[in-house]
């Protein structure tokens, strides 16, 4: 798998968890329950991957993560 392929899927399963959040937040502001629990699944497995995904891209480029920390840390000293 590629870095890019894994841009494109980081993307991709972000974008459908954050779609299937929206209404699932006005459920909850109404304080109503989920009647469509596909909604529900949905938004769990595609979260799920997104997260799973995006740890595959922290550890792919693991020495660029490195270095902007060190970066980070170097100027607050």
């Amino acid at each position: 798998m590629t870095k890019q392929s894994l841009t494109v899927l980081c993307v991709a399963t972000f974008a459908v968890t954050v779609a299937t959040s929206i209404p699932l937040f006005v459920l909850y502001l109404r304080s109503e329950t989920i009647r469509n629990t596909v909604l529900q699944d949905l938004h769990v497995w595609f979260g799920t991957a997104f997260i799973t995904f995006a740890l595959l891209r922290i550890a792919l480029n693991r020495k660029f993560v490195a270095g902007t920390f060190r970066q980070l840390i170097r100027k607050k000293e």
